[in-house]
């Protein structure tokens, strides 16, 4: 299972660390233009194999946690009591993590593909990891206040509100015409703060350690959210002007 974990490992880095780059692509590229669907389709691809990746080594860290941290460091019992304490709760953190990464990116490009028809959404297995992220989310959050480490508690927050905010949009007696191109907009955003936080509480927080030691690293693992929230609260109002994506009401 280690040699399993590893290689997923190296992947995940690999093609998140592309992942990191192409993110601003389809932002800046003119909407519809061919670069950006293309870069589009490349980090929806992208990010199902990060988070899938992901998925899977979160639950291989789970079913042996001391095998897959631990290895062959020569550690007392106290000391690997004290490491698993925190561990395992960050484990189930990015695994919720990934699959909010996975539901985010999956509705960017379903409803493009489903556009004003939301019954292609409400398929079972299109709902089922929306639904499974509300326990997931309360699981983490727990955790997260049982363990005293904020960032479960804010990313348990963030995985309840996506998952509300896509189940009101699917199943929503009506909606705005072209509110699709928002919610598009909206869940590639939320990938990107996905994939840049798993970076900075994961693997880049090793480089940033020297610069915010302790408990300064919480500033860069809300950096992500916070950056996305603005990019979000800017160009949202943006694109439902270019667009026209107004309420029925407001166009009767």
């Amino acid at each position: 299972m280690l040699v399993i974990h590893t290689t997923l490992m190296y992947l995940h880095i690999a093609l998140g660390a592309i992942a990191l780059l192409l993110f601003w692509l389809p932002i800046i590229a003119r909407k519809g233009s061919k670069l950006h669907i293309n870069a589009g389709k490349i980090f929806y691809t992208l990010m199902l194999l990060v988070s899938a990746s992901g998925i899977i080594m979160s639950l291989i860290g789970l079913s042996d946690p001391v095998g897959i941290y631990i290895n062959n460091q020569q550690l007392t019992g106290e000391q690997i009591a004290r490491l698993m304490y925190w561990r395992i709760p960050f484990s189930y953190f990015l695994l919720l993590l990934s699959l909010l990464t996975w539901v985010t990116v999956r509705h960017a490009i379903g409803v493009l593909r489903a556009k004003a028809n939301r019954h292609l959404l409400r398929r079972w297995h299109y709902q089922g990891p929306v639904l499974l992220m509300v326990p997931s989310a309360i699981f983490v959050g727990w955790q997260g206040i049982r363990i005293g480490m904020p960032l479960l508690i804010i990313f348990a927050v963030v995985s309840l509100m996506s998952a509300i905010t896509i189940t009101l949009y699917v199943y929503r007696s009506s909606v705005a015409p072209r509110a699709w191109i928002i919610e598009h907009f909206s869940s590639m955003v939320g990938a990107g703060i996905a994939v840049y936080t798993a970076f900075f509480a994961a693997g880049g927080r090793r480089v940033l350690s020297q610069w915010l030691p302790g408990e300064w690293q919480m500033v860069s693992w809300l950096a992500a959210p916070v950056i996305g929230i603005i990019i979000l609260a800017t160009l949202t109002g943006y694109y439902k002007r270019k667009y026209k994506v107004k309420p029925d009401s407001a166009l009767q």
